[in-house]
């Protein structure tokens, strides 16, 4: 059954909810935390929103999946919050291989094609090796520029979401019986 959820609360939360609050909050689960990209992604809209997370999706996404230096962790860890957050809010659990496309999976499609559009706009690349190659990996420099990086990118996150609770209420709004 793929039943859409009446009014998910995280819909009213990310419309009034400020970028420098997601900012900050993962700024510092990555700095103070002890967390990295991805984790810090996760955690910080997760206590944000009161969504529950568990941090072991996303335990191999720093340094850019399984330290390989290749696809930011904090797109990972914001793909996998948005996978988990609007496929949670059309409660499906549906296969979508064999060229199936199901509505839930392509709006999980979208959103992440738009935080990825932001984020190469912002930073022109996605890759940890482009995006820190003029860093010494491990350094003190490394750190703050990753760090800052990862509260960026939860705004874009935020965008992102703010976006869809938009398109998601314009939907439910013209989809609404009318009296006659």
């Amino acid at each position: 059954m793929n039943e859409t959820l009446p009014n998910p609360p995280w819909r009213e939360c990310v419309a009034t909810l400020a970028p420098e609050t997601v900012e900050r909050k993962a700024e510092e689960f990555f700095a103070k935390g002890g967390f990295h990209c991805a984790e810090s992604m996760l955690l910080a809209f997760g206590e944000t929103l009161g969504v529950p997370v568990d941090l072991r999706y996303v335990r191999g996404f720093g340094g850019g999946l399984g330290q390989s230096r290749c696809l930011c962790g904090a797109v990972n860890g914001a793909s996998v919050f948005l996978g988990l957050l609007l496929a949670e809010d059309r409660g499906s659990h549906q296969a979508r291989g064999g060229g199936r496309e199901h509505r839930d999976h392509a709006q999980v499609d979208r959103a992440i094609q738009k935080l990825e559009a932001l984020f190469k706009e912002r930073y022109r690349a996605n890759c940890c090796k482009w995006l820190t190659r003029k860093i010494a990996w491990g350094t003190p420099s490394h750190l703050e520029h990753c760090v800052s990086l990862t509260g960026e990118t939860a705004k874009m996150l935020l965008r992102v979401l703010q976006e869809e609770a938009k398109t998601g209420a314009a939907e439910a709004a013209s989809s609404a019986p009318r009296g006659s």
